[in-house]
């Protein structure tokens, strides 16, 4: 199936595998899936039951030379799942797989971005790093390897078996790891407020957004932190002296109670927090014009041109709201539509547009 710049419109009813298709695409750019915890879930039962072998598979043109992004996995009839990722042809990790082939995701789930637990908001700012950022992605693995360490020992200290002083090791380790994160996050935060702030109005100029980075660091006492903080060394330094002040209580709840893996954004709708005061339609816009600009940053760092993936986002929207839409993403070089009524797509707008039937997962041009 080849796909061309521009618009590249699929259609059919529900269920029918336009999800599963999108999400596939998306894999190729973020290695895992956007849904799912558990790549089990994406394979097939009988394939699951029997054993055997899934691949995913894409070229995208980047630059005047292709990228061949490929995902295999091998299932064994135990159940287990082994996973490959290469890129044309060549057994690459993860973090050398991420970011070869940019897109961006949206469906009628990223509401959750406003209303959700800041666990969603991690996730949305993880992903755009990964993709702008090989580093990034090891960064959070170290961090994560610290972190199960760390805690480890919090247990062993709370029940006698090991000496609280064995925490200083752990705690430079997760200082130094935990204040790149930090500062990569307040960077690019940055960024999407300002670009998120444009797409809003542009959508609805009465949407007044600000975004403001919530970092689990300590007792921070006025919203400049950033601006005096503004390095990863003099971040690593502040947050070693907030690590030592939270030894008490870590020891007591063995579980450590700062660093990135806390961390969160607000999210505010004309001063007030969107999770309380934004409509379902308001913060549907609202999610767009964040992922709009997770776009714009792909393309203003990397200089690649991300593919923007839109998984049935016309269907609670009137229809003022779909033709600002479309005027919106106009300018971007690649657009993945999925709709389960034609009407809501107005021809007019994309009048060079490529449409798709799906059914029963089975693919259709015309």
């Amino acid at each position: 199936m080849d796909l061309e710049e521009g618009f590249n419109v699929f259609y059919g009813d529900n269920g029918q595998g336009k999800s599963n298709l999108f999400e596939g695409i998306y894999l190729l750019s973020i290695a895992k899936s956007s849904r799912v915890s558990n790549d089990k879930f994406l394979i097939n039962n009988n394939l699951l039951e029997n054993g055997g072998h899934a691949q995913i598979l894409g070229i995208a043109e980047e630059n005047n030379h292709n990228i061949k992004a490929q995902v295999d996995y091998n299932i064994s009839q135990a159940k287990d799942l082994d996973k490959t990722f290469r890129i044309n042809g060549v057994i690459v990790t993860t973090q050398e797989f991420v970011g070869n082939i940019n897109s961006v995701f949206f469906d009628t789930d990223d509401i959750a971005i406003i209303s959700g637990p800041p666990l969603v908001r991690r996730k949305y700012i993880n992903i755009l790093l990964s993709q702008i950022n090989n580093e990034h992605v090891k960064n959070l693995q170290r961090y994560q390897k610290v972190i199960l360490q760390r805690n480890s020992l919090l247990k062993n200290i709370k029940d006698g078996r090991s000496n609280e002083n064995e925490l200083d090791f752990w705690d430079d380790r997760l200082a130094e790891e935990a204040s790149n994160i930090f500062y990569e996050r307040n960077k690019i935060l940055l960024k999407i407020r300002e670009n998120s702030r444009n797409f809003a109005l542009g959508f609805n100029k009465n949407i007044r957004l600000d975004i403001k980075y919530l970092p689990k660091i300590g007792r921070v006492e006025n919203d400049n932190f950033f601006q005096e903080y503004n390095s990863p060394e003099k971040i690593k330094s502040f947050f070693s002296i907030s690590l030592n002040k939270s030894r008490s209580r870590d020891i007591d709840q063995r579980n450590t109670t700062l660093g990135p893996h806390r961390d969160d954004f607000g999210i505010f709708f004309n001063d007030s927090p969107a999770s309380i005061t934004a409509s379902r339609g308001q913060a549907r816009i609202i999610s767009l014009s964040l992922k709009l600009s997770e776009a714009e940053e792909i393309k203003n760092i990397v200089k690649a041109k991300p593919i923007l993936i839109l998984d049935d986002i016309f269907s609670e929207l009137d229809e003022i709201m779909r033709e600002k839409v479309l005027n919106e993403i106009t300018g971007f070089d690649q657009i993945l539509l999925s709709t389960a009524d034609l009407a809501l797509i107005d021809r007019n707008k994309i009048n060079k547009a490529k449409f798709f039937s799906i059914k029963n997962g089975s693919i259709k041009q015309g």
